[in-house]
């Protein structure tokens, strides 16, 4: 075996345990790991997409957070399934070291990343060329907004008024 081909068989073999290392809890995860790995990235995510919309007050704005979060899990399951399991591999690949290593290209993971860092990682999704990254970026907003605008306490600050139903007309 000459030098070259050992180096690149202890590449390929180096690339291939990494991959199955990031993967296989990914395949082999518990509903409480997936439970968990939702949440960390919900908390990092929200407050950069919400970052003009939420209250200026802090107890107001974690209060808001927390509501958001709950009713984005609250609403998890009545997806289809397809689409629960790319969210669920989507939370822990952002949750794993490599996994945020080559969607992010961070070590640091979401919750230690400063809210500019949060914005333009969110940014660098939505402008993609790769289609998978988009359809991440624009699921997640998708649901993120719909969790927190769906929310009664508010609607006053988008002027709704939702329609009142009389059983006589």
């Amino acid at each position: 075996m000459q030098r070259r081909q050992f180096i690149m068989l202890g590449l390929g073999a180096g690339v291939g345990l990494s991959l199955g290392l990031t993967l296989y809890p990914v395949l082999q995860s518990s509903t409480q790991q997936r439970s968990d790995a939702a949440t960390l990235v919900l908390d990092a995510l929200l407050p950069a997409l919400l970052q003009g919309a939420l209250p200026a007050e802090a107890a107001a704005q974690q209060a808001a957070l927390r509501r958001s979060r709950d009713a984005v899990l609250q609403f998890l399951p009545f997806l289809p399934r397809r689409q629960q399991a790319e969210l669920q591999q989507l939370f822990l690949l952002l949750q794993q070291r490599l996994g945020q290593l080559a969607l992010l290209g961070h070590w640091l993971s979401l919750n230690e990343m400063p809210l500019q860092s949060r914005l333009q990682l969110l940014s660098s999704w939505r402008d993609s060329y790769l289609a998978t990254l988009q359809q991440a970026y624009h699921g997640l907003r998708e649901l993120l907004y719909g969790a927190y605008y769906g929310q009664p306490q508010h609607w006053p600050a988008l002027k709704y008024q939702p329609l009142e139903f009389n059983p006589y007309v």
